[in-house]
């Protein structure tokens, strides 16, 4: 879903749909979801295992720029008028405006829809 999402945003901002199909799209999302070296997994890890907000980010373990790039995210799904159910989610995390499974449950009770669309 969320490789949906960010698909439909760059999409609407005029990015041709393939481009993010090849490397440069796909392979980048691929190493920041599953790269043991990344940083924004590893903090999305330590979110979800219940860590501290704080501890997490204040960590020596170099900047994810995810964290502070969320809330731009839906800043601009808003201006394109695109629904992005999930990166909102994680940006509403990273605002400390829900909790981690708060947000699970929050998504899990959306309506299905077909990400390819």
């Amino acid at each position: 879903q969320g490789n949906a999402e960010i698909r439909w945003l760059a999409t609407a901002m005029g990015a041709r749909p393939e481009t993010l199909a090849g490397l440069s799209g796909m392979g980048d999302i691929l190493l920041t979801c599953f790269g043991s070296l990344s940083r924004n997994r590893r903090v999305g890890v330590r979110l979800g295992k219940g860590d501290p907000f704080e501890d997490v980010i204040n960590s020596k373990q170099g900047v994810a720029e995810g964290v502070f790039t969320a809330r731009l995210v839906v800043e601009l799904a808003d201006e394109y008028k695109v629904l992005l159910p999930v990166l909102t989610s994680v940006a509403r995390i990273l605002c400390r405006e829900v909790s981690p499974k708060e947000a699970v449950f929050e998504v899990l009770a959306l309506p299905p829809w077909t990400e390819s669309a």
